[in-house]
């Protein structure tokens, strides 16, 4: 009987956009955990966790004349409207080009308008659970390679006192104050993230192995949207900090785009492709021909996947000196899950490395969430500690 192919489901490819309840141990602080990704931002508080897309577009009151539960409003103090998340990326046409990609993904957001909007939006959604008075605290990270340079400029995106107004969904807007000082924020590498997710369990103990894991040869690979990170340690040193940014969920997606670019002379970037992967399909007009129709998504995904695969195994070979002397591989980021079977296959003959799933002590959740659980977890430690 002939076997046929199952190509991927695109839609597992499309960023998040979710809000979930859930209790998380109670530090001696309010502990936000913040991953602050290309992508997405993740977020961890004491009484859920959330993600939503990085993307923010400004518009008008006549644009929204139907509201969503889907939807997030951020008004800034100057009374101008921008939409957050999934239904601002469904905004986007297939021809736009006002929302560039090298604005979108550039390292040095920091200082951008709709990057302040994102974490002022992400720190404000976290903040309307806090119920006491305790003083807040903020868990985030940055690529390896980048933490020494981008860290003050990450806490200056963070800090300071800023008003301005949210929805969400069809809720009443609500007026928002965040007030944080620099030394309410913290910051590690970003697969430090992965890595204490992998130590720590959900009630915020640390694993039995966790010993062996943290006192071991252990190496960590982050592959998220934008950046594939590897963390490695030997004998507790850090021994490998190393952040490539042609590797991830972004370059897939850029393959993508140029796969259907050469067949359908579609041209579809990053930001507007998230709705093809949604929908499994992606449409095109034969102008000359005058004829339209839609093709499935999948076949252009699935080789782009895979040819990013192979580039970025060629890659970890050479930062690791080929995976020599580490007995642990935990796998983080989106784009390790998408990857983590293909991973394990390729290292399959490795009988001394053991490979770990970033989110071995929570399966519930995707590997997305390993680096903002790892921080909230993280600080959670060292608040019930009185550590910095």
């Amino acid at each position: 009987m002939r076997v046929l192919h199952q190509f991927v489901n695109t839609k597992k490819y499309r960023t998040r956009h979710e809000f979930h309840e859930r209790i998380q141990p109670k530090g001696n602080h309010y502990i936000i955990g913040l991953d602050a990704g290309y992508s997405s931002m993740k977020v961890f508080h004491e009484t859920g966790y959330f993600c939503i897309p990085s993307f923010v577009k400004r518009i008008t009151e006549n644009q929204l004349t139907i509201q969503s539960p889907e939807d997030l409003l951020y008004r800034d103090g100057n009374g101008e409207l921008y939409l957050i998340g999934k239904t601002a990326q469904n905004l986007v046409s297939s021809t736009d080009t006002n929302d560039t990609e090298s604005e979108l993904f550039s390292r040095k957001r920091y200082s951008s308008h709709a990057f302040q909007i994102l974490c002022n939006a992400s720190l404000a959604l976290a903040m309307q659970k806090k119920k006491d008075n305790r003083s807040p605290v903020v868990q985030t990270g940055l690529p390896p390679a980048y933490l020494e340079a981008d860290s003050q400029a990450m806490r200056k995106a963070l800090c300071g006192t800023r008003e301005f107004e949210l929805k969400v969904g069809l809720e009443p807007w609500k007026l928002c104050r965040l007030d944080f000082r620099p030394d309410q924020i913290y910051l590690m590498p970003q697969p430090a993230g992965s890595l204490y997710s992998a130590l720590i369990r959900s009630n915020g103990e640390y694993a039995p192995d966790a010993r062996d894991l943290l006192y071991s040869n252990s190496l960590v690979l982050d592959i998220g949207f934008g950046t594939f990170d590897f963390y490695g340690l030997k004998s507790r040193a850090i021994v490998c900090r190393e952040s490539i940014d042609d590797i991830g969920m972004r370059e897939v997606l850029k393959e993508t785009s140029g796969r259907i670019l050469d067949d359908l002379q579609e041209d579809i970037r990053v930001p507007a492709l998230q709705k093809c992967l949604e929908r499994g399909t992606v449409e095109y007009v034969n102008e000359e021909q005058m004829e339209a129709g839609e093709k499935d998504l999948s076949p252009y995904l699935e080789q782009a996947s895979g040819d990013v695969f192979k580039k970025a195994m060629e890659k970890a070979r050479n930062v690791t000196n080929s995976f020599r002397e580490y007995k642990y591989l935990i796998v983080g980021g989106g784009t390790g899950e998408a990857w983590y079977a293909k991973i394990c296959d390729y290292l399959k003959g490795m009988k001394t490395l053991q490979i770990l799933p970033s989110n071995r002590n929570d399966p519930t959740l995707p590997f997305l969430y390993s680096n903002v659980r790892g921080y909230y977890l993280y600080r959670y430690s060292m608040d019930k500690n009185n550590k910095r």
